[in-house]
């Protein structure tokens, strides 16, 4: 998801499933059981992060859309929508959002972190029966992969975002493609006076999902083993990880690097420097499309920046890191699980909803057709984006020591950047966290 949506606090706040009702409480998270609604008539329980929801949003062009698109389906239903707000930080929000599933007092309809939905498949409600035209061939295969168990739909992803290379295309002819290609290209940028590669290195989130999976996902490394544990110190994925740690200390003393990569805890951190005239290369998300063209100028930006895989240690098999968002529906009546998938159609996942929420969120559709369909918005590189969803990307492990591999990566990433630790070393800590 893009880094602004999930708190600073994520990488070591609350394992999810592990949080007290009383923490949580004190975090703000909404307790919704579900229906219940203020109306005089039926409703439908709906929670979502603020930044989702029209509860404790702060962004007047998705109030606005949210606002009228469920009134005008609410005129059409006879079910009103109960609106509720979990909390903004994400991992607090899902570790909330397991209790309740866990004691059935979710909310009808809840939004949960794709990268773990997996892990609520128990409480929630199969929906093939309500889909109509809205087919899970037509999502992209990391997402599509999220949403089925034994078979069945079991949720619907509205949204999602990608990581690329940005490079100056003014300045750099073929973009890299390998590892040694990136050496190459950043060693004639700082030539001409420009730092050249940058990255988030801080402790959070974007460390991991941005700039080491890609890499370690490309040769092939897996993060867990079939129970869920971590398996990336072990034969074939300790060597990809090891090789991993290995070219990010390289980009580092090659000079291709600069060490201050560690004050960058998410992508846009890297926002000043690319806008600056001053940078020649670096790894972002999607949504900094936006932001950049408000920044530079829209004209300015698509003539300087150009976006390409992110290099990989041999130059194929590219991999990246894609997130978003699944709707739950977590009540058994079945009326209300066709009414609660209506809602979502028309509001969040339909061609029209999806398209114009994206629209007003910033975000990439996870269902291919919605690219094609004419309310939604694409710049010069979307199509580019929509290629790399399609063949590359990869969703993080949903297993409950995701968190602890996360941390431990994030920190072993900011000590070889940082030269605390040599690469070998920063691995074998980060093995001992996780396993000890």
């Amino acid at each position: 998801m893009p880094t602004g949506e999930r708190s600073v606090s994520r990488r070591d706040f609350l394992k999810l499933g592990g949080a007290s009702l009383a923490g949580a409480t004190l975090l703000g998270v909404a307790g919704c059981g579900g229906g219940g609604g203020q109306s005089s008539g039926p409703s439908i329980g709906w929670q979502a992060i603020p930044s989702y929801s029209t509860e404790q949003n702060t962004d007047p062009g998705r109030v606005e859309y949210l606002k009228k698109a469920i009134s005008k389906w609410e005129g059409s239903s006879k079910y009103s929508i109960n609106a509720r707000a979990s909390s903004s930080d994400v991992t607090a929000a899902m570790a909330q959002l397991l209790q309740q599933a866990s004691q059935k007092r979710a909310a009808d309809i809840s939004q949960v972190d794709s990268y773990i939905f997996p892990r609520f498949y128990d409480y929630v409600y199969p929906l093939d029966d309500y889909l109509g035209d809205i087919s899970p061939d037509q999502y992209f295969p990391f997402a599509k992969e999220a949403m089925i168990n034994n078979g069945k739909v079991m949720g619907l992803q509205f949204t999602t975002d990608v990581r690329v290379l940005y490079y100056r295309k003014d300045k750099i002819s073929t973009p890299p493609a390998s590892w040694d290609d990136l050496i190459s290209t950043g060693k004639k940028m700082k030539q001409q006076g420009l730092t050249p590669y940058l990255f988030p290195a801080g402790r959070d989130e974007a460390t991991v999902t941005t700039s080491l999976f890609p890499y370690f996902w490309a040769q092939g490394g897996e993060l867990v083993d079939g129970s869920g544990k971590a398996a990336f110190g072990e034969g074939k994925n300790r060597e990809a990880m090891l090789n991993s740690f290995d070219f990010i200390d390289r980009c580092v003393k090659t000079g291709v690097t600069p060490k201050r990569v560690t004050e960058f805890s998410q992508e846009t951190d890297i926002n000043g420097d690319a806008s600056s005239g001053k940078t020649a290369m670096f790894l972002g998300g999607n949504w900094q499309v936006g932001l950049l063209k408000q920044i530079m100028g829209a004209d300015k930006f698509t003539k300087q920046w150009g976006v390409a895989p992110i290099p990989s240690m041999s130059g194929s098999d590219h991999a990246t890191t894609s997130g978003g968002w699944v709707w739950g529906i977590f009540i058994k009546d079945k009326k209300k699980q066709k009414a609660a998938v209506d809602f979502l159609k028309a509001v969040f996942v339909g061609d029209q909803g999806m398209a114009q929420w994206c629209n007003v969120g910033g975000y990439l559709p996870p269902r291919k057709p919605v690219f094609d369909v004419s309310a939604y918005k694409k710049d010069e590189y979307t199509d580019t984006f929509r290629k790399y969803l399609n063949e590359y990307a990869h969703n993080r492990p949903a297993s409950k020591s995701y968190q602890d591999i996360s941390t431990a990566l994030q920190v072993a990433v900011n000590q070889v950047v940082s030269g605390d630790k040599a690469p070998k070393q920063a691995l074998d800590t980060a093995l001992k966290t996780v396993s000890g």
